[in-house]
């Protein structure tokens, strides 16, 4: 069930992220090719914060593992403070794409 959440968690950073992405107009078309973009468009130049960085790299990796792994864990008492980091991580995007309409 943890391994559920997180895996949602992840689905919505992700198609948070892909929404800033296009809204640059960049149109990612797999997985790996959008964390790649994120890094190179906002993390290398420092306009997120590396901890997002780690957060988005840590759901990428559970999310992958829930999927396609015979036993994935992730310790439940955990999964509160992901919740919250990821709220954190998907309003400071929709920031970024607010401030580019505005």
């Amino acid at each position: 069930m943890n391994e559920t959440a997180v895996s949602r968690l992840y689905y919505a950073a992700f198609y948070a992220v892909n929404a800033l992405l296009t809204s640059r107009g960049l149109n990612p078309k797999t997985h790996t090719e959008t964390k790649s973009l994120l890094n190179k468009e906002f993390f290398l130049p420092g306009k997120l914060d590396i901890a997002f960085a780690e957060l988005y790299t840590m759901l990428m990796a559970k999310r992958h593992e829930a999927d396609y792994e015979n036993f994935a864990f992730i310790d439940g008492q955990k999964v509160p403070e992901i919740i919250e980091q990821t709220q954190d991580f998907i309003n400071t995007i929709d920031g970024l794409i607010r401030k580019e309409e505005g």
